[in-house]
Formats: C-alpha cells, sequence, structure tokens
C-alpha cells in the first residue's frame, strides 16, 4: 500500500496538508508576590521553555510576557499581545508556558481561549505539566488545571479579603488616605502606617469650621481655599464634606455594613459632620465675621511676593490703616487709602458707559460670543469629563487589584498617586467652566446691570456688598503694582472682561459708523 499511496492521492485527488506550524512562542508571567514565595521567576520559566523547545526540535519565534501581569482576567496587555500575534502569524504551531496557572487563571474562559486557538491548530503546551490534548481525556486535565488556577485565585482573594477586613475592624486605613491626609509611613505595613494632617488638613479643618457654623457658603470657602494657595472647586469641596474619614470614621465596600473609628486624627467632630451633612444645614440663615470696614480688600487681595491673601493693621499715631502680608513678606506693606484708589481705577475700566451707544445692540454681541465660547467650552469639558471617567476606573480597577492581593503596596501607592494626581489636575480645569446657553440671557441682564454702576456698588456698598462684588469680577484675588501704582488680575469673570472689551469698541463708533464683528473678536479670547 505504501509504494502505492502516492498513485491513489493523485487518482482521487487528495491533497496531502503540509504543517507549516512548527515555529513556537513562550509566554512567561509572574506577580511581585509569587515570585517571593514560589521558584517559578521570570528567567526559571523561561529556561524550562526553551530547554523543551531544544527537546523536541521547535524553533523559538517571539518572546511574551516578561513581566508582572495578574492572571485574575485575560485583558492583560502582553497576554493579548502573544495571542494576537499567535493568531496572525501562519507558521506558529505551539504557546510554550511553564504551568497553566501562568498562561490564566480565570477558568472557563481560559479553556475556552485553548480551544479557539487549537482549531487554528495551535497548541498550548505547559512544559512542566505532561499533558496530551489530542484526546478527550487530555482535553478534560487540561480544563481541570484552568479550573485548579481559578480556584487557587478565589481561595487566595479569600484569604486577602479575610485580612484586609480584619485591619479595617482595627481601625488601619489600607489605601492612599483623602486630600487633606499623608501618610508618612507608606511604604511599611497598614499597621505601621502613620497617616498625619498635612497642611491642606489644616486648611480643611477651618473649612469645616466655616461650614459647621454657616460662616461662609460652599462658594465662599471655595474662593478662600484657592486664595489660601489650595486649589479645589466646590464640587470636589462638597464631597470632602461629605466624607466621613474627616470626622474619624472609616467606611468601606469591604465592610459595607459596619462603621469603624480609625486609628487616624480626625480634623472635624462628628457631631459638626453630622451638622453639616443632614437637611436641616441646608436652610439655616448664614451670618458673616465680621471685618474691619476699612480693610474691605482683605478677602481678596494677594501679596506680590509669596501669592497668600493680605491681613491689615491700624497705625495709631498716623492714624491709617494698612494692608500687610499674612506671611510677614518684607516691603510690601501698601496703604489702604492707596489699595483703595487703585482698586478703583481698576472698576473704571470695567464699569459700563452706554452714553451714545444703543442699548439692545451690547446685549445680542454679548450674547453671540458667549454662545460661541461656551461652545468651544462645552466640548472641552465633555472631553476633560470623559478623561476624568476613565482614570477613575482605572483607579478603582488598582484598588481592586490591591485588596485582592493581586498588587503589592509600594506598586499600588505609585500608580493610585499618579491616578488621583491626574484626576485632581483634570478637576482643576473644570473649576470655573464658562456659561451655558440656559443662563446666558439672565447673565447678561444682570451683568449689564451691575457693569453701570461697579464703582456706586463698591463705594456704597456695606462690607458683605463689597466682598460680592470683588468676588464677582475676580474669582481668584488680585495683587497689586506698587511700581505702577495698579491693580494686577489673576482672572476676570468672563462676562466683565467681554463687556469691557465690546464696550471699547462701541465707544468708538458713537457716529454711527458700521462695526464688524472681527474688532470683537481679536479683543475678546476664551
Amino acid at each position: 500500500m505504501s509504494q502505492n499511496k502516492k498513485e491513489f492521492e493523485k487518482l482521487f485527488g487528495i491533497k496531502v496538508k503540509k504543517n507549516n506550524r512548527n515555529k513556537a512562542i513562550i509566554y512567561t508571567r509572574v506577580s511581585t508576590k509569587e515570585q517571593a514565595e514560589n521558584n517559578t521567576s521570570l528567567s526559571t520559566q523561561k529556561r524550562f521553555c526553551e530547554d523543551y523547545a531544544l527537546k523536541n526540535g521547535y524553533e523559538i519565534a517571539e518572546y511574551f510576557g516578561g513581566t508582572y501581569e495578574s492572571a485574575k482576567t485575560d485583558e492583560r496587555k502582553e497576554f493579548q499581545k502573544m495571542i494576537k500575534y499567535a493568531r496572525q502569524n501562519l507558521t506558529i504551531g505551539y504557546i510554550l508556558i511553564y504551568s497553566y496557572d501562568r498562561f490564566s487563571r480565570s477558568g472557563a474562559n481560559a479553556s475556552y481561549i485553548a480551544d479557539e486557538l487549537k482549531k487554528q491548530g495551535i497548541t498550548l503546551i505547559a512544559v512542566t505539566q505532561k499533558v496530551d490534548t489530542s484526546n478527550a481525556g487530555g482535553l478534560m486535565q487540561q480544563d481541570f488545571f484552568f479550573l485548579l488556577s481559578r480556584f487557587d485565585n478565589e481561595m487566595r482573594k479569600d484569604k486577602t479579603k479575610t485580612g484586609m477586613t480584619e485591619l479595617l475592624r482595627k481601625g488601619y486605613w489600607l489605601w492612599s488616605p483623602p486630600r487633606g491626609y499623608e501618610n508618612t509611613n507608606k511604604f511599611h505595613r497598614a499597621v505601621d502606617w502613620n497617616i498625619i494632617v498635612n497642611n491642606e488638613g489644616e486648611l480643611l479643618r477651618e473649612a469645616f469650621q466655616w461650614r459647621a457654623k454657616n460662616t461662609y457658603s460652599s462658594a465662599e470657602i471655595t474662593r478662600k481655599l484657592n486664595l489660601l494657595g489650595m486649589k479645589i472647586d466646590e464640587r470636589r469641596l462638597s464631597e470632602i464634606f461629605k466624607n466621613p474619614f474627616y470626622c474619624g470614621i472609616m467606611i468601606s465596600k469591604l465592610i459595607p455594613d459596619e462603621i469603624v473609628i480609625g486609628n487616624h486624627e480626625a480634623i472635624v467632630s462628628q457631631e459638626d459632620f453630622l451638622k453639616i451633612n443632614t437637611p436641616e444645614s441646608k436652610v439655616i440663615t448664614k451670618t458673616y465675621v465680621p471685618t474691619s470696614d476699612e480693610l474691605p480688600l482683605k478677602t481678596s487681595i494677594c501679596c506680590p511676593k509669596c501669592g497668600h491673601l493680605m491681613t491689615g493693621f491700624f497705625v495709631q499715631i498716623r492714624n491709617l490703616h494698612y494692608y500687610k502680608c499674612q506671611k510677614k513678606c518684607t516691603g510690601v506693606n501698601l496703604s489702604a487709602i492707596k489699595a483703595h484708589l487703585w482698586f478703583q481705577d481698576t472698576l473704571n475700566e470695567y464699569q459700563l458707559n452706554l452714553t451714545g451707544i444703543d442699548g439692545e445692540i451690547l446685549p445680542e454681541i454679548m450674547k453671540m460670543k458667549l454662545e460661541e465660547l461656551s461652545k468651544t467650552d462645552t466640548n472641552e469639558i465633555a472631553a476633560v469629563k470623559t478623561k476624568i471617567t476613565q482614570t477613575k476606573k482605572e483607579l478603582e480597577t488598582i484598588e481592586e487589584r490591591y485588596a485582592t492581593g493581586k498588587i503589592d503596596t509600594l506598586i499600588y501607592n505609585k500608580y493610585s498617586e499618579k491616578c488621583k494626581q491626574e484626576i485632581l489636575e483634570l478637576d482643576e480645569k473644570l473649576t470655573n467652566p464658562n456659561l451655558s446657553s440656559s443662563n446666558i440671557e439672565k447673565c447678561i441682564k444682570n451683568g449689564l446691570k451691575t457693569a453701570l454702576k461697579l464703582r456706586k456698588i463698591w463705594n456704597s456698598g456695606n462690607l458683605f456688598e463689597k466682598h460680592k462684588l470683588q468676588h464677582l469680577l475676580f474669582p481668584e484675588g488680585f495683587t497689586y503694582d506698587k511700581q505702577n501704582k495698579r491693580v494686577l488680575t489673576f482672572r476676570t469673570n468672563i462676562l466683565f472682561e467681554i463687556t469691557r472689551s465690546i464696550s471699547s469698541v462701541l465707544s468708538g463708533i458713537k457716529n454711527g459708523n458700521s462695526i464688524k464683528n472681527d474688532q470683537i473678536s481679536a479683543l475678546v479670547t476664551p
């Protein structure tokens, strides 16, 4: 028969398939915890796989893995890269791994992937677990190894989770502390962590007191914190006010039905925290801390050297008030009389004069410009919000992997801090969003009404009215240029910036000359 085989093949048109998949790829994987406990380091896995390939005559086409990847899911970068390479390269017939748990710990999904590879002519070989997958018994044995790996993974997860819940119940926080705290021993065991209140925490301590006593609204507290050097928006501040960690209480998804007293220092009492977060606290009439009527700029004017808010003092022998730096920077004392004159000069620049100008033209032009800016900002804000959502999901994944023992504390701290910093930076971009189309007309109407009498409001208004006007025009405060005798603003309310620019253009065409939108666009930038 053997001598006539080729003739029969030729007679009946039988084509003998040649196996071109004679090359192999090697995949190695390990976690830091497993590398420390077992003798299955990356180099060990690679050596065993290379020895197997040499003994069986397989040519090694490529290496994959060689890094720390959790096998809890199969959405690993190196793993997916390896699978894609194997499927696209028609010369790959074998994937060599040290053991089945190096390939995956996802159980049934791992079996599915191995089966799909087999259909394409790619055999998965665990060099230390000899299994013949060409028959039903061998396939069942392979599936058993995958399920065993999944079972082992779940056992480790339960063990780690149990240990973490016990630590939580003893008052130990297991993750990076929230803003206002820092861990001075973060690269040690959780029982050795030292979570302390930092400089921002001291500012938040004051913020909690302001809110508990209803001294300022949340918006005003946000402005004060920003002026004191703590960049934060009202939404983030609201989240802080609702976080029980700040009153010494720990709540975690690991122990969802329990409230634990933490070992860290509280910056607000439990009574004040409850007062802030009860519905009744939202309807309490606000009161304001009295400040000297002679120094109304104290809530807005900043030191030109260090940027901190300035305070004031009174020289009795001269009968004069002065502004001075809270941090005692030298050479920055400023006469209150001069400061107020310079501020009034600044108000003159923003005060609207409609003499000879059609009162209906200005609102229409302002609406057009604000809608244009609002449309641009809407796209930018949407992109930033999407990025924040993605980063928060990454942070949740990192925290979950840490909670289940898939990564150690060093890696967790490194990447969680990176994500938190990125979220913080993105949040800052949303701190001062422009007007939405739903309230543009109302804001224009109120803004023009205010712009017509800026100096009158500031000169004749009470202390509270002056503070409100200062914060309305210059939300981030302002400083001064003593040499040139003028106020320097950090950021101006966009409505008044547009009012100033447009009114300056309109004032030049009082004789009925035509106006082009380009003249305004050149002056007003987002």
